[in-house]
């Protein structure tokens, strides 16, 4: 994992730090990468992910798509804030930490309900 420069990879980190800490500024947890590719480098900080996406990533587009999984959250996981933010030239969106889509059990999700959208 190598594709996040090192003032976007720690200023993610804080970001998501402070998301996490919102309410409490003590800290006895530390940051994982979880995805450090050209396409989105992803940050987990205790119970909050930090996602930076692509450079080429369209605001308008990102901010359709965070409303539309804000608004569903039986079917989607929805975003801290449905606006995303300005980091080292890239767009930075929170999520909680949730459970991805076991990929031994993809049909546990719930394919029908989002089809519905």
């Amino acid at each position: 994992m190598n594709s996040a420069s090192g003032p976007l990879l720690a200023g993610l980190t804080a970001t998501a730090r402070a998301a996490a800490h919102a309410r409490s500024p003590a800290c006895p947890c530390g940051a994982a990468t979880l995805a450090d590719r050209p396409d989105g480098t992803v940050v987990r900080h205790a119970d909050t992910v930090a996602k930076a996406h692509p450079p080429d990533t369209i605001p308008a587009e990102l901010t359709s798509r965070l409303t539309l999984a804000a608004h569903h959250p039986d079917i989607l996981l929805p975003p801290v804030d449905p606006t995303p933010v300005a980091l080292h030239g890239r767009l930075v969106t929170l999520w909680p930490y949730g459970t991805p889509v076991d990929p031994g059990d993809p049909d546990a999700a719930p394919w029908e309900a989002a089809a519905a959208l």
